[in-house]
Parts: C-alpha cells; structure tokens; sequence
C-alpha cells in the first residue's frame, strides 16, 4: 500500500470521531476550526480467537482531525483546540495465530494531516488543554503461539504530518499541550512462544511534527513553535515462555518533536521548543528459554527533539531548544537459555542533528540553543541462564547537537 493511501486511511477513520471538512482540488484556500472541550473519546477493538490463520485488530480515535490531499498549491490554515480525553484500546486474544497477529491502537488530540502535489502555505494551531489525556493500548494475549507479530500503540496530544512532492513548502506550526499521554504495547504469552517474529512498539509524544518531501524536489521551510507541559510515557512489554526467532520491543517518548526527511529540495526548520513535563520510555522483556533467538530491546527518552535528513542539497537547523522536565528510559531483560540479547536505553534532555548526503554538493549549518535543568536519566539491566550474547549500553545527554554527512540511504 502506498504511503499516500496509508495516510487517507488513517485520516479518515480518526476523522469518524469528529467532524472534518472535506475540500475540492481546485479550492485555493483552506480554511478549518475545530473546537471539541470536555472530549471523552472513548474507542475499543477486542478480538477472541481459538487457532487462526490469521488476526487484525485496529482502533483509532481523535478528538479532532483533518484531512487534505490537492495537487493544485494550496493556502492550509487550521486551528483545532481539544479538552477531555481520548483513550484507545486494541487487544487480541488467541489460543494459536498461523500467520501474522496485527494489533494497533492510535490515539490522537488533534491531528492534521496533509498531502499535496505542488506547494503549499500551511498555517496550523493546535492546543491540548491542561487537565487532558490520551492514551493508546495494544495487547496480544497468546496461549500457545503466534508465528508472526506486531503489537503497536501510539499516542500523540498534537500531530501534525505533511507529505509534498514538489513546489515550495512553508509550514508555519503551534502546538501546546497540557496533557498526559501514556502508549502501552503488550505481548503476554506466558505459556506460549512468539513464532518466526514479534515486534512490539509503545510511543508517544506530546507535540509531534512529522515534515516529508519526494519525488519533484520539493523546498521545505518549516517555523516551528512547540510547548509541552504534560506527561509522557510510553512502555513495550513482552511476557512469554519462548521467544521468537527475531523480538524486537520498541519504547520512544518526546516531549516535543520535530522530523523531517526530504529529497532533492532545501530543508530548513527554525522556531523554538520547550518541554516542562516528565518523559517516561521503558521497555521491558521477560522470556523463557529462547534457544538461538535474537531479542533486541531498546527504550528512548527526549524531552525535545529535531532531526533533519536530507538528501542532494542544503540543509538549516535554527532551534532554541529547553528541557524542564525529567526525563528516563529504561530497559531490562530476564531471559532463560538462549542464543542472543541486545539492550539499550538512551535519553536526552536536548537533541537536534541534521544529515545532509556525503556524495552530493550539499552543507548542513545551522544555529541551535540547548538549555536543560532537569535530570536525564538512562538505565539498563539484563540477565540470562546461559546464551551466546548479552549485551547492554545505557546513554544519558543532557544536550544534544549533532551535524552530519552520511552516504544516501545507507545511513553510513
């Protein structure tokens, strides 16, 4: 399925929850407001099964959301403010699963989302209210196996995502959110085993904007204004009497986030971020016997955070980043006889990195502030009977700046 299909679809079952205006290609002006105060959003999947080829189970819910695809260039202003609660819960439950076991839930405050053809003006407001909450759980309950799964649940007080793929691209951004968020993924098997594969991935965010540009080379200005007061955490737990050939447990919390990922076309993002809540990631995985399996677990804390790749020419960072909150991750493993296990935790008060193409004519510059008064911590234990490798690194920074050229889609 194509990313611009994935995100119709996404947008349009959260949009079931409230009310979205829908616009025509050859509209020039896009204007939106939502106002949902005293929200209780309230969204659960449940599904039981004996032995079955195969299981899905999906729940999404948002206070407010909208949604745009144009090819014509398009003028975006949006405000959308959120009081209440948003609360999502998947799980599946089986005695045997032959093939895949998909278990996902989304919760969201307010969502935006757009893709457009050639340029836009984006001008988007976005407030979670003090007192507010958003939670995701996703849960797979096995008693004897599930050959292949993934558990994901997300959570996000403010998103906003945009796709384009040519023209020029501003995108004038203020999130601000007092709310809690919590993303929860379990896989409990404590009598079974995981199968070919499990994957498992708990994250949340409290602001959150995810920038992405392909195909016709599309310029990208991105002015960024992020306040998070609230929580966040997020976990990814894994309880079972054998492993999977290949588990994988996943936590990331933010604060405040900001990533984007372009091709062809100038990168820039400015503005400023400021996190005054705590962010929990922990991850925790807690097996049998797991013969010559691999088990990779990791958990990621970042009170603000702005990443920028971009691939065939320049890329700016200009933010001015505060961290007031504490910030934790956490990752731990108790394993029976096994083959391998590989553990990390890592968390920052601050981070802004930038990738620019090592093999292209391209610079990344920039002018980034770090100031974090908060403690950051990082933790990791691990043990096991016996097995081939158990290793663990655990990494605390309070600031973050990193500039870098990497070889294109190698990550090298």
């Amino acid at each position: 399925m194509s990313k611009r299909a994935k995100l119709l679809i996404a947008g349009m079952i959260a949009a079931t929850t409230t009310c979205a205006a829908t616009f025509a290609d050859d509209t020039t002006e896009i204007l939106n407001g939502q106002l949902n105060l005293d929200a209780a959003i309230t969204v659960t999947a449940q599904g039981e099964t004996g032995q079955a080829a195969s299981a899905n189970m999906t729940g999404i819910g948002s206070a407010n959301a909208l949604t745009v695809d144009v090819v014509a260039p398009h003028d975006v202003t949006s405000d959308q403010t959120f009081s209440g609660s948003v609360d999502v819960q998947a799980s599946t439950t089986a005695t045997a699963v032959d093939g895949p076991a998909i278990t996902t839930a989304a919760a969201l405050g307010n969502s935006v989302s757009i893709i457009n053809d050639n340029g836009m003006d984006a001008d988007i407001t976005q407030t979670a209210q003090d007192g507010s909450s958003v939670s995701a759980t996703a849960q797979l309950n096995i008693a004897s196996y599930a050959m292949n799964s993934v558990t994901t649940a997300t959570a996000s007080a403010n998103a906003y995502d945009a796709v384009s793929y040519g023209e020029h691209n501003n995108h004038a951004l203020r999130q601000d959110s007092g709310a809690d968020v919590t993303a929860d993924a379990y896989v409990l098997a404590p009598t079974g085993g995981l199968g070919n594969t499990a994957s498992l991935i708990g994250g949340a965010n409290g602001n959150s904007a995810q920038i992405q540009g392909y195909y016709l080379a599309p310029d990208q200005v991105a002015d960024i204004d992020q306040d998070n007061r609230g929580d966040v955490s997020a976990s990814a737990n894994v309880e079972a009497g054998g492993g999977a050939i290949y588990t994988t447990a996943v936590s990331s919390a933010n604060g405040n986030s900001v990533w984007m990922q372009n091709e062809w076309g100038y990168a820039h993002i400015q503005g400023e971020q400021d996190n005054e809540g705590d962010v929990t990631a922990e991850t925790h995985a807690e097996i049998g016997d797991f013969d010559i399996d691999l088990v990779s677990l990791s958990s990621e804390g970042v009170g603000n955070s702005a990443i920028i790749s971009n691939i065939g020419t320049d890329a700016y960072m200009g933010v001015d980043q505060t961290n007031n909150g504490v910030v934790t991750a956490t990752t731990t493993f108790d394993g029976g006889a096994g083959g391998a296990a590989l553990a990390s935790a890592t968390a920052f008060g601050n981070a802004a990195t930038t990738y620019v193409c090592s093999e292209c004519a391209a610079t990344a510059w920039g002018s980034t502030n770090q100031t974090n008064n908060s403690s950051v911590n990082a933790n990791v234990t691990g043990q096991m009977t016996t097995g081939s490798v158990l290793t663990g690194t655990a990494t605390a920074i309070g600031n973050s700046a990193t500039y870098q050229s990497i070889t294109p889609y190698s990550g090298n």
